[in-house]
């Protein structure tokens, strides 16, 4: 009998702990309190009670922080969503009985979030593949642009190279190339082709 409470002790508060850590509603410091009050949880009345000066030396919350995240946890909140419901006041010591009553909501909430997070990393991957597909094309664009046209003697990464017509193709060097001191050497030059840098031109 001890042993089949305690699994049900146990199995309440791992519930609870995974419907409030799924809670959009609570805070991480409600959701350091609400730990400290599932710890000390009598079992199987869920009566739960907490000194406000044990309750902030266990969570690290502030005077202020404490009392903030026991009102929401009593469902003062936008959903009035609460985990915990006033027993006995008055006295030094509250007591209070814990609940979870959104269990449920929480495992729905947790698969609409799954799905949609899924959904959003396949969508961040599938536009890496499409980023990765254009590279690739623009890569390939290149290469093909600095292969050998047929009857051209040495490739030509400009496309004038091809647009030149053959009746015309003697006023049009195939290939410059420039000196090792930067100016190009007119020997490499036809002969009606004259450099910009001459001066005794008439």
């Amino acid at each position: 009998m001890k042993k089949e409470l305690d699994r049900s002790k146990a199995s309440f508060k791992l519930d609870l702990i995974e419907t409030a850590n799924a809670d959009p509603m609570l805070t991480p410091a409600d959701f350091k309190l609400l730990s400290a009050y599932v710890a000390v949880m009598a079992w199987p009345s869920h009566r739960t009670w907490l000194a406000a000066s044990l309750a902030m030396a266990k969570t690290g919350l502030s005077h202020g922080q404490f009392w903030k995240s026991r009102g929401r946890l009593l469902g003062d909140n936008s959903e009035k969503r609460a985990y915990l419901i006033a027993v006995r006041s008055g006295g030094k010591v509250a007591t209070y009985k814990l609940i979870n009553p959104w269990r449920d909501e929480a495992i729905e909430h947790v698969d609409a979030m799954t799905a949609y997070h899924r959904e959003a990393e396949r969508q961040k991957k599938a536009g890496k593949r499409a980023t990765s597909s254009i590279q690739n094309m623009e890569g390939q664009e290149v290469n093909l642009s600095l292969h050998r046209m047929e009857g051209q003697k040495a490739p030509c990464p400009s496309r004038i190279c091809s647009s030149v017509p053959p009746e015309n193709s003697s006023y049009y060097p195939s290939v410059i190339t420039p000196s090792k001191n930067g100016v190009r050497d007119e020997v490499s030059l036809s002969s009606n082709v004259v450099p910009f840098n001459r001066k005794d031109i008439a």
